[in-house]
């Protein structure tokens, strides 16, 4: 299921630059030690699609490849077997190697697999990774804020909208978001598909709410019903999602200014003693997601500082 395919020019050496830039940086921001020499040396050669899907089994104890990547949505819904529970989707620019690390340490966790959603590479992501991604995420947050309350001011006029007009313009509203938001989004409409968990890092956790976001503006609330449920789980930033969400918990490393300049300052979230940004445990200063996911933390909840 892995693809050789290269990005065209004349964007081909852009793509290859970002791409060795920030193969480099997964192994700062996230576990990568915790792929098999195999599975790095796959996914280092890859080019990364912003959309595509790894299925991201448990670790185990040899040098095994226990990762599957599908290009499209359509390759991995034709995949037969069980229907995946658990997301995953990392930071701004991550490359194959740093989403399949971060859901690694969630398919670890759950002892269950896990699909990584890419997150880079889109050509609408084109400028904001050449610029590092982290101002132009933090502008979006707060234009996200801005949004909402547009889309509240004119939701009593759109409640009206007829049923099958929605049901079949919900494949065209997926494409009109960022490839991994759309990737999200078709997850969570799927009626028979039971997603228990969506983890997101960084910029990542935008994503996440822009398609949370999208489902519960639909006057069919089925698919946001679903979603009551999930565990959504933020690292690196804290986020404005739609309200009637049961079980979101948001977390920041007390020492994570690079997160904190992309959050909202007015929500809560759990703070995470001397973290910063990243969740290498072999680097100090990280975020320990293990430790996270256990629920650890969970009595150290606060209001963000002002950053």
């Amino acid at each position: 299921m892995f693809s050789n395919n290269e990005p065209q020019a004349p964007f081909g050496a852009l793509f290859e630059a970002v791409q060795r830039r920030n193969t480099i940086a997964d192994w700062m921001f996230y576990d990568v030690g915790a792929l098999s020499a195999s599975e790095f040396a796959l996914l280092s050669q890859q080019t990364n699609r912003e959309g595509a899907i790894l299925v991201v089994e448990p670790a185990d104890a040899g040098d095994s490849i226990r990762i599957q990547k599908f290009e499209t949505f359509k390759a991995f819904r034709a995949e037969p077997g069980d229907l995946l529970r658990h997301f995953t989707i990392a930071g701004v620019g991550s490359s194959d190697v740093g989403a399949a690390a971060f859901g690694r340490t969630l398919a670890n966790h759950l002892d269950a697999p896990v699909g990584a959603i890419v997150s880079g590479y889109g050509m609408a992501d084109i400028l904001s990774e050449a610029l590092g991604g982290w101002y132009f995420f933090g502008t979006s947050n707060r234009a996200l804020n801005l949004m909402t309350q547009v889309q509240q001011a004119f939701s009593d006029a759109d409640h009206d909208r007829a049923e099958s007009a929605e049901q079949g313009s919900r494949s065209a509203t997926a494409a009109t978001f960022s490839p991994d938001t759309g990737t999200l989004l078709q997850l969570l409409s799927e009626e028979e598909r039971h997603v228990e968990t969506v983890l997101g890092h960084s910029k990542g956790c935008l994503s996440m709410s822009y398609a949370l976001r999208e489902i519960a503006s639909r006057s069919d609330r089925s698919d946001f019903d679903r979603a009551r449920d999930i565990d959504v789980i933020t690292t690196g930033a804290v986020i404005a999602f739609p309200e009637g969400l049961n079980r979101l918990k948001q977390y920041l490393g007390s020492l994570d200014w690079f997160g904190g300049m992309n959050s909202r300052s007015n929500l809560v979230y759990t703070s995470i003693p001397g973290a910063w940004h990243h969740l290498n445990t072999g680097i100090p200063m990280h975020m320990d997601l293990e430790r996270v996911l256990a629920g650890e933390y969970a009595e150290n909840a606060q209001s963000p500082a002002q950053w």
